[in-house]
């Protein structure tokens, strides 16, 4: 609930612009009209000091334009009250279903894919700030990181978390990796479920193909976003020797991009290819715009009228402005 003000008619407010235009009319009219004597010699006058009704009289034109101003306001219809605000929140229910197979250690990204995922889905996060959110991960297996959940800091500790070697195997389940990402939807009531699955290989592993996890979101009405990782030619990952020694490995590039996206087309979802890190970047950017949560407002409103703050005074001045020009400042021709 919240205080507010307002003009029911603000356009009337237009009018407060002849105000000192009425003001300088009336002192033209008055510097007209004022009768004057021919003196041969001002001094005889020069000392003396306006009188008291001089004075008031000097200002009666402004008290005429405040009288204007003050009815102006007024038909303007001020009003003060409450308003009351309910907003319902039509969110969206996602899951990030994110590869950790030894390969996501490759530096065709920056610091390398996994790092560079971890960065995209903590901006991704922060940005839904309605939804609720779960994270699985998947390499040789799957797992469940973080289970569904509106509070976005726990969220981003989860990925946060997430290492090299948190799921042993350099092996990609990708099909478990959906089918996790989908059963943790499946008993949601929000308008819209989606997940988004990033990966940077070819499924060789697990007992549930892509497709099949594919099948059941699209019957549970899952709309899936796919996202390749990696650069077109060869990259290179670190490899540490049983003795300690780091050393590097080139290793191809092997995004499966025609099942991912056949997994987009079959859940009505898209899929992208990210390159560099900024690429990837974008891509969440992207799935965030068309995925955007939807607010209904409920406001009830209660206002009180004020516009007799502004006829009482002006009434009042008014009312002073004819009895002084009537008796106190009347003039004879």
């Amino acid at each position: 609930m919240i205080t507010d003000f307002r003009f029911l008619h603000p356009w009337v407010l237009i009018a407060l612009a002849l105000v000192p235009f009425v003001i300088w009319l009336q002192f033209r009219a008055r510097k007209q009209g004022t009768p004057a004597l021919l003196f041969s010699d001002g001094s005889l006058v020069a000392g003396i000091r306006p009188t008291w009704r001089q004075r008031i009289d000097a200002v009666l034109p402004f008290v005429r334009g405040l009288v204007l101003a003050l009815g102006i306001l007024a038909l303007a219809r001020p009003q003060h009250g409450t308003v009351e605000r309910s907003v319902r929140t039509l969110g969206v229910d996602i899951a990030l279903a994110i590869d950790v197979s030894g390969s996501m250690q490759a530096l065709d990204l920056t610091p390398n894919r996994l790092e560079a995922a971890k960065e995209a889905a903590i901006q991704f996060i922060k940005a839904r700030a309605a939804d609720r959110l779960s994270i699985t991960l998947f390499g040789k297996s799957g797992a469940i990181l973080c289970p569904p959940t509106f509070d976005r800091d726990v969220a981003e500790l989860f990925v946060q978390s997430i290492d090299n070697g948190i799921i042993n195997g350099d092996m990609t389940a990708v099909g478990t990796g959906l089918g996790l990402a989908v059963d943790m939807l499946k008993d949601s009531e929000a308008r819209s479920r989606v997940v988004v699955l990033l990966t940077d290989g070819v499924n060789n592993s697990g007992q549930i193909s892509p497709i099949q996890a594919a099948e059941a979101a699209k019957a549970l009405g899952v709309k899936v976003y796919t996202i390749g990782v990696g650069g077109e030619g060869p990259a290179i990952i670190p490899r540490v020797t049983p003795r300690g020694v780091v050393g590097y490995q080139q290793i191809a590039a092997d995004v499966d991009e025609r099942t991912l996206r056949q997994i987009s087309e079959m859940t009505g979802g898209q899929y992208f290819r990210a390159r560099d890190t900024d690429g990837l970047k974008q891509i969440y950017t992207e799935i965030d715009s068309l995925e955007r949560t939807e607010l209904e407002v409920d406001e009830t409103a209660d206002y009180e009228e004020r516009f007799f703050y502004l006829w009482f005074p002006a009434l009042m001045l008014l009312g002073a402005d004819v009895l002084l020009r009537a008796f106190v400042l009347r003039r004879l021709p």
